[in-house]
């Protein structure tokens, strides 16, 4: 599992997106990004869910899924840099 730190850092460097105008990004990197933060918002519950309680094979599961769906968020924004 990767840290949380780690995800914020990975999001963080994903959304600079240096512009030559201060425009508001185009709708499929807006929704890329508005599904990117509601994973990480529940790779966070988990990891604080795994943190005090332990997480069950079924949240480990969906704690994997969503790791490997924001990875592949993060290659579909970079297709639209």
């Amino acid at each position: 599992m990767s840290s949380c730190g780690e995800l914020l850092l990975l999001w963080n460097l994903a959304m600079q997106q240096p512009s030559a105008s201060p425009s508001s990004p185009p709708p499929a990197v807006q929704e890329i990004a508005e599904e990117m933060d509601r994973l990480f918002q529940r790779q966070i519950a988990l990891m604080k869910s795994e943190t005090f309680a332990g997480l069950t094979p079924a949240e480990l599961q969906e704690y994997d899924e969503i790791g490997q769906r924001i990875h592949r968020l993060f290659a579909e924004l970079a297709r639209h840099k």
